[in-house]
């Protein structure tokens, strides 16, 4: 029995964090598939930040998955600091300049508004890295259904999300204005828009309208897989697990002076700006499931749609029972970023100002965390613990990716959506 069920790939945004999420697709490309037997095909990519320009590049070798970790891994090995944040301190008058003058309609076509760093660095890497007009014929071919990426609209504080399937439409969308879906063919600006954490990257212009790091509204895009039809998700999300031990006396104090300094307070701002709603999210999608599973056990396996029709006026999608598997992070990424800047690896690695920069942020900030430090650390031995990471925890979860990628239904309401295939989207 094959149940066809199509499947989505929710990648989380975090900048130089995002290497993590190779771990993770390294783990199902290069250890579980070839246990498993069989290739396991991503339907519906969506990604914010650093997540979409993962979910982009999986768009575009979709039709060679079995390269797709080692590119990945081989692209965040190679990377130094001072090649993705290309930074002087001409930039920094730029930045006053930028700010004094008044904008023409020449200043209004460049790409470069307010970031510190230079992008052609992060824009050499996207461009170079990613071969564009690929995402349209695997998308033409059936290798994937639909790719989608989140960016912050400037103007409006909106979330927009980028949407590109092979017929150029959108599925019905929320009503809601503070979140579009805008049908288009993704390119390289899309990508950098939806990476463009604000003062350190510049804001990108797409369509005319200003657009800048997705992250601040919809960092871990769990709802636009479901809405384009994905019926079981995995979810890469790049905050840590709860239950982390509490703080000992003496690192509460260094905690306190830590505070004072401005890395630091930059550091937690950047955290909670990158708003992780995944516990909330899959809190609801669980509800659901046990609600349909609940009905369905009691009423029989027509529950479902008498729910969906009930329920037709205020939503844009049937009711469907969804599988899902979240892997996130064992370790705190800060943490890490803290003890990988003080080994001499780091030191031997890079050089310049960006990187002496990195140096004097993770001295600024809390002994034992760099926040901040860890979202900038676009370096090629810091990835490779994120990756390394990644790797084993998903692999922690074995049993769950088994029972995930299985064909049998797991749930008696499952059992019956399997054979309501009109029903496709929760």
């Amino acid at each position: 029995m094959t149940t066809g069920l199509k499947t989505g790939l929710v990648l989380a945004g975090g900048a130089a964090r995002g290497a993590y999420e190779v771990g993770v697709l390294s783990y199902l490309r290069e250890e579980f598939e070839p246990h498993f037997g069989r290739e396991l095909k991503l339907d519906i990519l969506a990604g914010t930040s650093v997540g979409a320009i993962h979910a982009c590049y999986l768009a575009a070798s979709s039709h060679q998955h079995r390269e797709q970790a080692r590119g990945l891994i081989s692209h965040w090995h190679a990377m130094k600091v001072e090649e993705v944040l290309r930074c002087s301190f001409g930039d920094v008058f730029r930045i006053i300049r930028e700010a004094l003058s008044k904008p023409t309609e020449h200043s209004t076509r460049d790409i470069q508004y307010g970031g510190l760093v230079d992008p052609r660095g992060l824009r050499a890497l996207v461009g170079r890295g990613i071969p564009w007009l690929q995402i349209g014929r695997n998308l033409r071919k059936g290798h994937l259904e639909a790719l989608a990426i989140s960016a912050t609209h400037v103007g409006t504080g909106a979330a927009t999300v980028f949407i590109q399937r092979a017929d150029g439409t959108i599925p019905r969308w929320s009503d809601d204005p503070d979140y579009r879906a805008v049908a288009t063919r993704i390119g390289p600006n899309h990508a950098l828009a939806s990476a463009a954490i604000p003062v350190v990257f510049p804001a990108v212009r797409v369509r005319g309208h200003l657009h800048i790091d997705g992250g601040f509204k919809l960092n871990v895009p769990l709802s636009p897989a479901l809405r384009l039809g994905a019926q079981r998700v995995i979810v890469v999300s790049l905050r840590p697990t709860v239950g982390v031990q509490p703080a000992t006396a003496a690192e509460e104090h260094e905690r306190e002076l830590a505070v004072a300094s401005a890395p630091f307070l930059v550091g937690k701002l950047l955290n909670m700006l990158m708003t992780d709603r995944t516990d909330q999210d899959l809190g609801r999608l669980r509800r659901l499931n046990d609600i349909l599973e609940a009905g369905t056990t009691a009423y029989g396996p027509g529950f479902a749609q008498t729910l969906s029709a009930a329920l037709h006026p205020h939503r844009s999608q049937p009711v469907r029972y969804i599988r899902e598997l979240l892997v996130r992070p064992s370790r705190d990424l800060g943490e890490l970023a803290a003890e990988y800047v003080k080994t001499p690896e780091f030191r031997r690695r890079s050089s310049g100002l960006a990187h002496r920069t990195i140096l004097r942020l993770v001295e600024r900030e809390a002994p034992r965390e760099a926040d901040m430090a860890s979202y900038l650390l676009f370096d090629g031995g810091f990835a490779d613990i994120l990756i390394d990471l990644g790797r084993r925890d998903a692999r922690a979860l074995r049993s769950q990716w088994e029972r995930f990628w299985s064909d049998e239904p797991q749930t008696v309401s499952e059992k019956a959506a399997m054979k309501s295939p009109a029903s496709t989207a929760a």
